[in-house]
């Protein structure tokens, strides 16, 4: 237990330490964000406000729990962050560096695939983690969204890893997370001081996936660990597809999520879209705690129904004709 609240407490220090850091001397050091035509803010802010979490880890990782080649992959993906946060990098090498980066974490897991079986489960797992990184960055778009995600997120994983997968590393290293997101909060929400930039939501992306393939001993298992961050998985994955059906570049930036429309479009507040994100990811994350104790087929009613309630709310949603330009508010 003691242990316990040193990790939540250095988490939280880390997390309003870094965004602290970048709100005072951001713009100084050109970690600025600057608004345009699909931004759901008008103006520059800065970003990179998650340094402080990633910095949580690393400290955690290497010098409590001595895991060094954990902390080199978290740092790998951290420090591909920071430099897209000062520097922009072009999306097809930073995409080419996240799935050389997530292979690497696979092999060092799995060892590498010596049949055809282990071939695919490779090439599954070396996806799922480099796309949830991207999901979580695709998410990252409007204020707090991102941090009370991570808050209610890695707070199920520690949960999970404590008292079902009996995981003690990966469940305090959840709740070091779970407290650099809500040390970072005050920051980005309601209104926003910072942004937690790629540094910040690129990384928590690709360890929460890490952490899904680690936990995941069967398919009940990976079932439940993505329901923990399902609202995420359910945007991306829908805004995806029908991006993909108009033909559009799917690496082009756009703001076409579920949650960019009801905060531009509809001129939702902000902390509003947010809120009801993470209300849903806490329902249904319990829920999934609930199913999978219950058996695989109380998954499957659980996750299912979410499936479908999300994309028909998507629909009705997105058909609801927007409000006028002049109409709207920048929240």
């Amino acid at each position: 237990m003691g242990r316990s609240i040193l990790i939540f407490l250095l988490g939280l220090f880390s997390g309003i330490a870094g965004s602290f850091l970048v709100y005072r001397y951001g713009p100084q050091l050109s970690f600025i964000d600057m608004p345009n035509q699909r931004s759901s803010h008008s103006e520059p802010t800065p970003r990179g406000g998650g340094a402080g979490i990633l910095a949580a880890l690393i400290i955690t990782a290497a010098f409590i729990f001595n895991d060094m080649i954990f902390t080199a992959l978290a740092g790998a993906v951290g420090l591909l962050g920071f430099l897209d946060d000062r520097f922009t990098i072009s999306s097809n090498m930073r995409l080419l560096f996240q799935m050389l980066i997530s292979a690497t974490a696979v092999v060092l897991f799995l060892g590498l695939p010596i049949s055809l079986g282990a071939l695919m489960l490779f090439l599954f797992y070396v996806v799922f983690i480099t796309g949830t990184a991207n999901f979580y960055n695709f998410m990252d778009g409007i204020n707090g969204i991102a941090g009370l995600t991570g808050v209610i997120g890695f707070g199920l994983l520690a949960f999970f890893s404590s008292f079902i997968a009996n995981n003690t590393e990966i469940a305090l290293l959840s709740i070091c997370l779970s407290a650099g997101c809500l040390g970072f909060l005050p920051f980005n929400f309601p209104k926003a001081k910072v942004f937690m930039g790629d540094v910040g939501s690129i990384f928590l992306g690709f360890i929460f996936a890490f952490f899904v393939v680690k936990l995941s001993a069967n398919t009940r298992g990976f079932i439940c660990l993505i329901m923990f961050l399902c609202m995420f998985y359910a945007d991306a994955l829908v805004t995806i597809f029908y991006r993909w059906r108009k033909g559009e570049n799917l690496l082009k930036a756009h703001r076409s999520h579920l949650y960019q429309y009801m905060s531009n479009e509809m001129a939702m507040p902000h902390w509003k879209v947010a809120t009801i994100y993470a209300i849903m990811q806490l329902i249904f994350g319990f829920l999934a705690l609930l199913a999978y104790r219950h058996g695989f087929m109380w998954q499957l009613t659980v996750s299912g129904g979410f499936a479908v309630m999300f994309f028909v709310t998507y629909k009705i949603i997105k058909n609801i004709v927007p409000l006028t330009a002049t109409a709207r508010t920048n929240i």
